[in-house]
Protein backbone atom coordinates (compact mmCIF):
# COMPACT_ATOMS: atom_id res chain seq x y z
CA UNK A 1 0.00 0.00 0.00
CA UNK A 2 2.26 2.32 1.29
CA UNK A 3 4.40 2.09 -2.29
CA UNK A 4 1.43 2.58 -4.27
CA UNK A 5 1.00 6.17 -2.80
CA UNK A 6 4.30 6.75 -3.41
CA UNK A 7 3.96 5.96 -6.78
CA UNK A 8 0.35 7.99 -6.78
CA UNK A 9 2.75 10.94 -5.01
CA UNK A 10 5.50 10.53 -7.99
CA UNK A 11 2.53 10.50 -10.83
CA UNK A 12 0.79 13.84 -9.50
CA UNK A 13 4.37 15.60 -9.43
CA UNK A 14 5.25 14.19 -12.37
CA UNK A 15 1.62 15.68 -13.86
CA UNK A 16 2.69 18.86 -12.45
CA UNK A 17 5.95 19.03 -14.06
CA UNK A 18 4.24 18.09 -17.57
CA UNK A 19 1.54 20.71 -17.14
CA UNK A 20 3.69 23.63 -16.05
CA UNK A 21 6.07 23.00 -18.84
CA UNK A 22 3.02 23.32 -21.32
CA UNK A 23 2.03 26.31 -19.86
CA UNK A 24 5.60 27.82 -19.53
CA UNK A 25 6.56 27.08 -22.85
CA UNK A 26 3.54 28.14 -24.97
CA UNK A 27 3.17 31.39 -23.19
CA UNK A 28 6.69 32.15 -23.78
CA UNK A 29 7.12 35.29 -26.24
CA UNK A 30 10.25 35.29 -28.90
CA UNK A 31 10.98 38.66 -28.03
CA UNK A 32 11.46 37.47 -24.53
CA UNK A 33 13.42 34.31 -25.04
CA UNK A 34 16.14 36.97 -27.23
CA UNK A 35 16.48 39.36 -25.05
CA UNK A 36 17.31 36.59 -22.19
CA UNK A 37 19.60 34.97 -25.21
CA UNK A 38 21.46 38.53 -25.73
CA UNK A 39 22.05 38.89 -21.91
CA UNK A 40 23.54 35.55 -21.84
CA UNK A 41 21.26 34.33 -19.49
CA UNK A 42 21.78 30.76 -17.96
CA UNK A 43 19.29 28.29 -19.66
CA UNK A 44 18.42 30.20 -22.25
CA UNK A 45 19.90 28.62 -25.18
CA UNK A 46 18.17 25.38 -24.24
CA UNK A 47 14.70 27.26 -23.90
CA UNK A 48 15.33 28.90 -27.80
CA UNK A 49 16.42 25.34 -29.23
CA UNK A 50 13.23 23.76 -27.45
CA UNK A 51 11.31 26.64 -28.78
CA UNK A 52 12.52 25.82 -32.70
CA UNK A 53 10.00 22.94 -32.81
CA UNK A 54 7.42 23.91 -30.80
CA UNK A 55 4.79 21.13 -32.60
CA UNK A 56 7.46 18.36 -31.51
CA UNK A 57 7.93 19.78 -27.90
CA UNK A 58 3.87 20.40 -27.54
CA UNK A 59 3.99 16.99 -28.83
CA UNK A 60 6.51 15.30 -26.59
CA UNK A 61 5.07 17.29 -23.23
CA UNK A 62 1.17 15.96 -24.00
CA UNK A 63 2.32 12.30 -24.33
CA UNK A 64 4.19 12.42 -20.94
CA UNK A 65 1.27 13.99 -19.61
CA UNK A 66 -1.15 11.70 -20.68
CA UNK A 67 0.70 8.82 -19.72
CA UNK A 68 1.28 9.67 -15.69
CA UNK A 69 -2.24 11.03 -15.92
CA UNK A 70 -3.81 7.68 -16.97
CA UNK A 71 -1.03 5.70 -14.47
CA UNK A 72 -2.31 7.83 -12.10
CA UNK A 73 -5.41 7.09 -12.02
CA UNK A 74 -4.84 3.49 -12.69
CA UNK A 75 -2.75 3.55 -9.26
CA UNK A 76 -5.40 5.43 -7.66
CA UNK A 77 -7.95 2.78 -8.57
CA UNK A 78 -5.76 0.46 -6.99
CA UNK A 79 -5.61 1.74 -3.90
CA UNK A 80 -9.21 2.19 -3.69
CA UNK A 81 -10.12 -1.49 -4.26
CA UNK A 82 -7.52 -1.95 -1.57
CA UNK A 83 -9.21 0.08 1.21
CA UNK A 84 -12.80 -0.86 0.29
CA UNK A 85 -14.51 -3.75 -1.97
CA UNK A 86 -16.49 -3.37 -4.98
CA UNK A 87 -18.07 -0.63 -7.13
CA UNK A 88 -18.25 2.43 -4.45
CA UNK A 89 -14.41 1.99 -3.69
CA UNK A 90 -13.93 2.27 -7.66
CA UNK A 91 -16.17 5.39 -7.49
CA UNK A 92 -14.24 7.45 -4.51
CA UNK A 93 -11.03 6.67 -6.15
CA UNK A 94 -12.03 7.77 -9.59
CA UNK A 95 -12.98 10.95 -7.66
CA UNK A 96 -10.13 11.01 -5.20
CA UNK A 97 -7.70 10.96 -7.88
CA UNK A 98 -9.28 13.41 -10.10
CA UNK A 99 -9.40 16.28 -7.52
CA UNK A 100 -6.11 15.64 -6.83
CA UNK A 101 -5.05 15.94 -10.09
CA UNK A 102 -7.01 19.02 -11.07
CA UNK A 103 -5.40 20.93 -8.22
CA UNK A 104 -1.81 19.60 -7.89
CA UNK A 105 -1.06 18.40 -11.37
CA UNK A 106 -3.08 21.48 -13.31
CA UNK A 107 -4.24 24.51 -11.68
CA UNK A 108 -1.03 25.13 -9.29
CA UNK A 109 1.53 24.24 -11.39
CA UNK A 110 -0.03 26.06 -14.56
CA UNK A 111 -1.08 29.06 -12.26
CA UNK A 112 3.02 29.39 -10.85
CA UNK A 113 3.88 28.72 -14.36
CA UNK A 114 2.15 31.50 -16.22
CA UNK A 115 3.55 33.90 -13.71
CA UNK A 116 6.99 32.88 -13.61
CA UNK A 117 6.92 31.42 -17.35
CA UNK A 118 10.84 32.70 -18.40
CA UNK A 119 12.42 31.03 -14.92
CA UNK A 120 10.29 27.98 -14.90
CA UNK A 121 11.11 26.97 -18.75
CA UNK A 122 14.59 27.31 -18.11
CA UNK A 123 14.59 24.77 -14.87
CA UNK A 124 12.88 22.50 -17.07
CA UNK A 125 14.89 22.98 -20.27
CA UNK A 126 17.04 20.29 -19.78
CA UNK A 127 15.02 17.32 -18.70
CA UNK A 128 12.52 18.09 -21.17
CA UNK A 129 15.46 17.92 -24.27
CA UNK A 130 16.33 14.22 -22.56
CA UNK A 131 12.99 13.53 -22.50
CA UNK A 132 11.90 14.58 -25.80
CA UNK A 133 15.18 12.37 -27.22
CA UNK A 134 13.66 9.24 -25.44
CA UNK A 135 10.41 9.83 -27.00
CA UNK A 136 11.83 10.60 -29.62
CA UNK A 137 10.32 7.77 -32.15
CA UNK A 138 6.65 7.75 -30.72
CA UNK A 139 6.61 11.44 -30.87
CA UNK A 140 7.28 11.26 -34.54
CA UNK A 141 4.80 8.51 -35.27
CA UNK A 142 2.29 10.98 -33.43
CA UNK A 143 3.05 14.06 -35.19
CA UNK A 144 2.68 12.17 -38.40
CA UNK A 145 -0.79 10.86 -37.36
CA UNK A 146 -1.61 14.28 -36.33
CA UNK A 147 -0.72 15.56 -39.90
CA UNK A 148 -2.66 12.75 -41.53
CA UNK A 149 -5.49 13.19 -39.70
CA UNK A 150 -5.85 17.02 -40.45
CA UNK A 151 -5.00 16.87 -44.40
CA UNK A 152 -8.05 14.44 -44.28
CA UNK A 153 -10.40 16.99 -42.92
CA UNK A 154 -9.07 19.80 -44.77
CA UNK A 155 -7.52 21.92 -42.02
CA UNK A 156 -3.69 22.38 -43.77
CA UNK A 157 -1.71 23.38 -41.44
CA UNK A 158 -0.37 27.45 -41.31
CA UNK A 159 3.03 28.99 -40.79
CA UNK A 160 1.45 31.61 -37.86
CA UNK A 161 3.47 35.13 -38.48
CA UNK A 162 4.68 36.57 -35.08
CA UNK A 163 2.22 38.93 -34.71
CA UNK A 164 -0.95 40.14 -36.89
CA UNK A 165 -1.37 44.19 -36.90
CA UNK A 166 -3.86 44.08 -34.22
CA UNK A 167 -2.05 42.03 -32.04
CA UNK A 168 0.80 44.76 -32.70
CA UNK A 169 -1.67 47.64 -31.79
CA UNK A 170 -2.52 45.69 -28.72
CA UNK A 171 0.89 44.94 -27.56
CA UNK A 172 1.66 48.66 -27.62
CA UNK A 173 -1.35 50.10 -25.92
CA UNK A 174 -0.51 47.29 -23.13
CA UNK A 175 3.53 48.49 -23.17
CA UNK A 176 1.91 52.03 -22.60
CA UNK A 177 -0.70 51.64 -20.19
CA UNK A 178 2.25 49.57 -17.97
CA UNK A 179 5.07 51.66 -18.05
CA UNK A 180 7.04 49.39 -20.55
CA UNK A 181 6.20 51.61 -23.35
CA UNK A 182 6.89 55.78 -23.16
CA UNK A 183 3.63 57.14 -23.90
CA UNK A 184 4.59 59.34 -27.17
CA UNK A 185 6.66 56.18 -28.23
CA UNK A 186 3.47 54.09 -28.14
CA UNK A 187 1.72 57.32 -30.40
CA UNK A 188 4.53 57.08 -32.89
CA UNK A 189 4.51 53.46 -33.35
CA UNK A 190 0.75 53.60 -33.57
CA UNK A 191 1.05 56.60 -36.04
CA UNK A 192 3.58 54.71 -38.45
CA UNK A 193 0.98 50.87 -38.12
CA UNK A 194 -1.98 53.37 -39.47
CA UNK A 195 -0.16 54.97 -42.50
CA UNK A 196 -0.79 51.87 -45.31
CA UNK A 197 -4.94 52.56 -44.08
CA UNK A 198 -4.89 56.49 -43.86
CA UNK A 199 -5.33 58.30 -47.22
CA UNK A 200 -3.09 61.45 -47.71
CA UNK A 201 -6.06 63.56 -47.93
CA UNK A 202 -6.49 63.59 -43.76
CA UNK A 203 -2.98 65.18 -43.77
CA UNK A 204 -2.84 67.67 -46.65
CA UNK A 205 -2.49 71.31 -46.95
CA UNK A 206 -6.06 72.40 -48.83
CA UNK A 207 -6.06 74.12 -51.70
CA UNK A 208 -7.23 77.47 -50.26
CA UNK A 209 -4.10 77.63 -48.02
CA UNK A 210 -1.68 76.79 -51.11
CA UNK A 211 0.78 79.87 -52.34
CA UNK A 212 1.83 79.58 -56.12
CA UNK A 213 3.59 82.05 -58.17
CA UNK A 214 3.19 82.16 -61.61
CA UNK A 215 6.06 80.35 -64.37
CA UNK A 216 7.05 83.55 -65.33
CA UNK A 217 7.38 85.56 -62.48
CA UNK A 218 10.59 87.92 -62.41
CA UNK A 219 13.05 86.27 -59.64
CA UNK A 220 12.38 89.52 -57.21
CA UNK A 221 8.70 88.50 -57.30
CA UNK A 222 8.84 84.95 -56.29
CA UNK A 223 11.66 86.48 -53.64
CA UNK A 224 9.01 88.14 -52.00
CA UNK A 225 6.62 85.86 -51.76
CA UNK A 226 9.04 83.85 -50.61
CA UNK A 227 9.56 86.34 -47.84
CA UNK A 228 6.36 87.09 -46.99
CA UNK A 229 4.55 83.73 -46.70
CA UNK A 230 7.82 82.37 -44.67
CA UNK A 231 7.31 78.90 -46.90
CA UNK A 232 10.65 76.97 -47.97
CA UNK A 233 9.06 76.25 -51.33
CA UNK A 234 6.64 77.64 -53.55
CA UNK A 235 4.30 75.62 -56.45
CA UNK A 236 4.70 77.11 -60.05
CA UNK A 237 1.79 77.60 -62.03
CA UNK A 238 0.26 78.47 -65.22
CA UNK A 239 -2.71 80.64 -65.33
CA UNK A 240 -4.65 78.69 -62.00
CA UNK A 241 -3.47 75.94 -59.47
CA UNK A 242 -4.93 73.77 -61.74
CA UNK A 243 -2.27 74.19 -64.12
CA UNK A 244 0.79 73.54 -61.32
CA UNK A 245 4.41 72.72 -63.43
CA UNK A 246 6.79 72.60 -60.63
CA UNK A 247 7.88 74.30 -57.61
CA UNK A 248 10.44 76.40 -56.45
CA UNK A 249 12.73 76.06 -53.29
CA UNK A 250 14.10 79.09 -51.56
CA UNK A 251 17.50 77.90 -51.74
CA UNK A 252 17.27 78.06 -55.24
CA UNK A 253 16.12 81.55 -54.96
CA UNK A 254 19.34 82.68 -53.14
CA UNK A 255 21.64 80.90 -54.77
CA UNK A 256 20.18 83.05 -57.70
CA UNK A 257 20.26 85.85 -56.60
CA UNK A 258 23.77 85.47 -56.14
CA UNK A 259 24.75 85.22 -59.19
CA UNK A 260 22.97 88.21 -60.00
CA UNK A 261 22.46 89.36 -64.01
CA UNK A 262 24.25 85.73 -64.91
CA UNK A 263 21.31 83.18 -63.07
CA UNK A 264 17.61 82.88 -64.13
CA UNK A 265 15.35 85.46 -64.06
CA UNK A 266 11.90 83.47 -63.66
CA UNK A 267 10.35 80.91 -61.98
CA UNK A 268 10.11 78.27 -64.65
CA UNK A 269 14.21 78.47 -65.29
CA UNK A 270 14.12 77.66 -61.14
CA UNK A 271 11.67 75.21 -61.00
CA UNK A 272 11.87 71.64 -59.75
CA UNK A 273 10.11 68.42 -60.46
CA UNK A 274 6.53 67.98 -58.58
CA UNK A 275 4.91 64.43 -58.20
CA UNK A 276 1.18 64.29 -58.80
CA UNK A 277 -0.85 61.68 -56.71
CA UNK A 278 -4.79 61.23 -55.89
CA UNK A 279 -6.12 62.73 -52.68
CA UNK A 280 -7.65 59.55 -51.77
CA UNK A 281 -3.91 57.11 -52.28
CA UNK A 282 -2.44 55.67 -49.28
CA UNK A 283 0.18 57.71 -47.20
CA UNK A 284 2.28 54.61 -47.97
CA UNK A 285 2.45 55.14 -51.64
CA UNK A 286 2.79 58.84 -51.45
CA UNK A 287 6.08 57.96 -49.49
CA UNK A 288 7.16 55.78 -52.25
CA UNK A 289 6.41 58.44 -54.68
CA UNK A 290 8.18 61.54 -52.96
CA UNK A 291 11.78 58.13 -52.84
CA UNK A 292 11.46 57.63 -56.25
CA UNK A 293 11.30 61.82 -56.88
CA UNK A 294 13.85 62.81 -54.54
CA UNK A 295 10.90 65.30 -53.69
CA UNK A 296 9.39 66.14 -50.28
CA UNK A 297 6.19 67.38 -52.07
CA UNK A 298 3.60 65.95 -53.74
CA UNK A 299 0.45 67.95 -55.45
CA UNK A 300 -2.91 66.03 -55.29
CA UNK A 301 -5.73 66.22 -57.55
CA UNK A 302 -9.40 64.88 -57.26
CA UNK A 303 -10.98 62.87 -59.37
CA UNK A 304 -12.05 65.43 -61.89
CA UNK A 305 -7.76 65.87 -62.04
CA UNK A 306 -8.06 69.32 -59.92
CA UNK A 307 -5.34 70.71 -57.61
CA UNK A 308 -7.41 69.80 -54.05
CA UNK A 309 -3.69 69.86 -51.95
CA UNK A 310 -0.93 69.24 -51.29
CA UNK A 311 1.33 67.37 -48.81
CA UNK A 312 4.82 67.57 -47.75
CA UNK A 313 7.13 65.15 -45.98
CA UNK A 314 6.58 66.97 -42.86
CA UNK A 315 3.35 66.73 -43.18
CA UNK A 316 3.29 62.58 -43.20
CA UNK A 317 5.86 62.93 -40.42
CA UNK A 318 3.69 64.81 -38.20
CA UNK A 319 1.25 62.03 -38.51
CA UNK A 320 4.16 60.31 -36.49
CA UNK A 321 5.78 62.10 -34.06
CA UNK A 322 3.55 64.92 -33.52
CA UNK A 323 3.53 68.52 -34.45
CA UNK A 324 7.44 69.31 -35.36
CA UNK A 325 8.57 72.69 -36.73
CA UNK A 326 6.84 74.18 -39.40
CA UNK A 327 7.64 75.58 -43.10
CA UNK A 328 6.15 78.72 -42.09
CA UNK A 329 5.53 80.88 -38.69
CA UNK A 330 7.90 82.22 -36.66
CA UNK A 331 8.99 78.72 -36.01
CA UNK A 332 10.76 78.54 -38.92
CA UNK A 333 13.26 81.40 -37.46
CA UNK A 334 16.57 80.17 -39.65
CA UNK A 335 14.17 80.78 -43.21
CA UNK A 336 16.16 84.27 -44.79
CA UNK A 337 15.13 85.37 -48.03
CA UNK A 338 17.48 87.87 -49.93
CA UNK A 339 15.66 90.50 -52.14
CA UNK A 340 17.83 92.81 -53.68
CA UNK A 341 19.94 94.50 -50.52
CA UNK A 342 17.23 93.39 -48.10
CA UNK A 343 16.96 90.69 -46.23
CA UNK A 344 14.00 89.18 -44.97
CA UNK A 345 14.00 87.06 -41.60
CA UNK A 346 11.67 85.26 -39.12
CA UNK A 347 10.92 87.91 -36.19
CA UNK A 348 11.99 85.10 -34.03
CA UNK A 349 15.66 84.64 -35.70
CA UNK A 350 18.25 84.65 -32.79
CA UNK A 351 20.04 87.80 -33.62
CA UNK A 352 23.77 85.86 -32.69
CA UNK A 353 22.53 83.79 -35.69
CA UNK A 354 21.89 86.97 -38.32
CA UNK A 355 25.08 88.78 -36.86
CA UNK A 356 26.84 85.70 -38.14
CA UNK A 357 25.56 85.74 -41.38
CA UNK A 358 25.85 89.57 -41.77
CA UNK A 359 29.26 89.62 -39.97
CA UNK A 360 28.12 91.99 -37.69
CA UNK A 361 27.93 92.68 -34.14
CA UNK A 362 23.75 92.86 -33.34
CA UNK A 363 23.95 92.09 -29.47
CA UNK A 364 21.64 93.77 -27.48
CA UNK A 365 21.17 93.58 -23.89
CA UNK A 366 17.19 93.09 -24.06
CA UNK A 367 16.39 91.16 -26.80
CA UNK A 368 17.77 88.00 -28.22
CA UNK A 369 15.88 87.61 -31.40
CA UNK A 370 15.11 90.53 -34.38
CA UNK A 371 11.74 90.58 -33.11
CA UNK A 372 12.36 91.20 -29.32
CA UNK A 373 15.04 93.50 -30.88
CA UNK A 374 12.65 95.57 -32.48
CA UNK A 375 10.41 95.46 -29.46
CA UNK A 376 13.10 97.22 -27.36
CA UNK A 377 13.77 99.57 -28.97
CA UNK A 378 9.64 100.48 -30.19
CA UNK A 379 8.27 99.44 -26.56
CA UNK A 380 5.57 98.05 -27.99
CA UNK A 381 3.81 96.24 -30.80
CA UNK A 382 4.73 97.53 -34.32
CA UNK A 383 2.84 98.03 -37.38
CA UNK A 384 3.78 97.02 -40.77
CA UNK A 385 6.56 99.44 -42.29
CA UNK A 386 7.90 100.50 -38.52
CA UNK A 387 11.65 100.45 -38.30
CA UNK A 388 14.54 100.56 -36.03
CA UNK A 389 17.94 101.36 -36.39
CA UNK A 390 20.75 99.00 -34.56
CA UNK A 391 24.48 97.87 -35.72
CA UNK A 392 24.35 99.57 -38.99
CA UNK A 393 21.72 97.92 -40.19
CA UNK A 394 17.89 98.93 -40.69
CA UNK A 395 15.37 96.86 -39.41
CA UNK A 396 11.99 96.96 -40.98
CA UNK A 397 8.81 94.97 -39.79
CA UNK A 398 7.43 93.68 -42.71
CA UNK A 399 4.58 91.30 -40.56
CA UNK A 400 3.10 91.57 -37.35
CA UNK A 401 0.19 90.47 -35.06
CA UNK A 402 -1.12 91.53 -31.77
CA UNK A 403 1.50 89.64 -30.11
CA UNK A 404 4.64 88.93 -31.98
CA UNK A 405 6.62 90.49 -34.83
CA UNK A 406 6.36 88.03 -37.43
CA UNK A 407 8.78 88.99 -40.54
CA UNK A 408 11.78 91.65 -40.96
CA UNK A 409 13.43 93.10 -43.92
CA UNK A 410 16.90 93.85 -42.69
CA UNK A 411 19.38 96.23 -44.94
CA UNK A 412 22.39 98.19 -44.52
CA UNK A 413 22.04 101.96 -43.30
CA UNK A 414 23.10 104.15 -46.16
CA UNK A 415 23.03 107.10 -44.74
CA UNK A 416 22.90 109.66 -41.79
CA UNK A 417 18.86 110.29 -42.52
CA UNK A 418 18.54 106.85 -41.84
CA UNK A 419 19.23 107.73 -37.60
CA UNK A 420 17.21 109.49 -35.10
CA UNK A 421 19.63 110.68 -32.27
CA UNK A 422 16.33 110.54 -29.75
CA UNK A 423 17.22 106.75 -28.54
CA UNK A 424 19.32 106.07 -26.42
CA UNK A 425 19.63 102.22 -27.23
CA UNK A 426 18.96 102.49 -31.15
CA UNK A 427 16.66 103.95 -33.36
CA UNK A 428 13.55 104.28 -34.64
CA UNK A 429 10.98 105.80 -36.99
CA UNK A 430 7.35 106.05 -36.95
CA UNK A 431 5.96 103.75 -40.29
CA UNK A 432 6.97 104.31 -43.32
CA UNK A 433 4.26 106.66 -45.41
CA UNK A 434 3.04 105.33 -49.27
CA UNK A 435 2.84 108.49 -50.72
Amino acid sequence: MEVYILILVALLFLSGFFSSAETAFLSLERVQVAERLSAGVPGAGRVAALLETPRRLLSAILLGNNLVNTGAAAVGTAIATDLVAGGPGVLAATLVVTVLLVIFGEVAPKTTALHHNFAVARIYALPLQLWARATAPAVAVLDALSRLLLSVIGEQSKSRSALSLGELRTAIRLGAETGTIERDESAMLLGALALPTQQVRRVMTPRVSIVAVEADAPLAEVATTLAESGFLRLLVQEGTLDEIVGFVHVSDVNAAQARGGDGPGRARDLMREVAFESERAPVTRVLESMQQSGSHLAVLVDEFGATSGIVTLEDILEEVVGEIRSESGPQRSDVAVRVGGRLYVEGQRPLGDLGQELDADLSHGEAESVGGLVLAHLRHIPSRGEWVSHGGYRFTVMAADGRRVRLVAVEPEVGPEDETPAAEDGDAAAPERDD
